[in-house]
């Protein structure tokens, strides 16, 4: 080989070499994200990710997760239950009922009663759920509202009422011989649902979720996808510019010989 095919050789080389290593060191940090990232995820259960919620605004605020108005909300005395969604909270914590509508709250003893469509959730004064009580099969239709009287709680379903026993834990026909206090519907005051978008929003995206989201882009919308699509442009060019370096140097090993 001549001495200016061997210097040739040697300038593209020296070329490629540098666009190889501006190009590696432009992605190793993204790289070592994704090992890491994919890791952390493979042990997801072990670590509770799909148990553990974010709070950082800047997360929730780039998954454009808005509150949604409160769509009913009953209080008795000092305790309230509001629906968000189909997300129910008393006071301000997320309790483990979902239900689709909230048509009234009633305290009764150490009892917290809730009533949904056609269903009756009873908790403690802690907010803990004891059970549910599903109306489905007893009731002609849905429940319209909830109330108590002499201690007692009273459904009232298309103008005729249930009663419950002592335990909420069934309910019977009734024909009313006095006065029904019924749970009426109020809004939350300011202060009140202050507290209760902190609480809807802090347990709205769980960290296996965003490390999910993160580690395919899309927690970034269509910019994240187009900055993976260059990630993988660029480590097909570090294999390709990777392979020309090794052919250039074979030839230049051959040249010398």
């Amino acid at each position: 080989m001549s001495m200016s095919a061997g210097n040739g050789n040697a300038l593209k080389q020296q070329r490629v070499r540098r666009r190889h290593r501006w190009l590696g060191k432009t992605i190793v940090a993204f790289i070592v994200f994704l090992a890491l990232s994919g890791i952390v995820l493979n042990h997801g259960d072990d670590f509770g990710l799909d148990r553990r919620y974010v709070s950082w605004s800047w997360v929730l605020d780039a998954y454009g997760l808005d509150v949604p108005e409160p769509a009913a909300s009953f209080a008795d005395g000092p305790r309230r239950a509001t629906l968000l969604g189909e997300r129910l909270f008393l006071d301000d914590r997320e309790v483990e009922a979902r239900v689709s509508s909230l048509t009234g709250m009633v305290a009764t003893g150490p009892l917290l009663v809730i009533a949904g469509e056609s269903r009756v959730h009873v908790f403690l004064d802690t907010g803990a759920l004891v059970e549910t009580v599903d109306l489905r099969a007893e009731l002609p239709g849905v429940i319209d509202r909830i109330g108590v009287a002499d201690g007692r709680v009273v459904i009232d379903c298309d103008g005729r009422l249930w009663r419950a026993d002592a335990d909420v834990a069934f309910f019977e026909p009734w024909m009313s011989t006095g006065e029904v206090a019924w749970s009426n519907e109020s809004a939350p005051a300011g202060s009140e649902l202050a507290a209760l978008q902190t609480a809807y929003r802090g347990r709205g995206i769980t960290v296996e979720r965003v490390l999910l989201d993160l580690h395919s882009g899309r927690i970034f919308g269509l910019v994240g996808k187009l900055f993976l699509d260059m990630i993988a442009v660029i480590l097909i060019i570090l294999s390709v510019s990777g392979l020309i370096l090794a052919r250039l140097r074979a030839r230049s090993g051959n040249g010398n010989r």
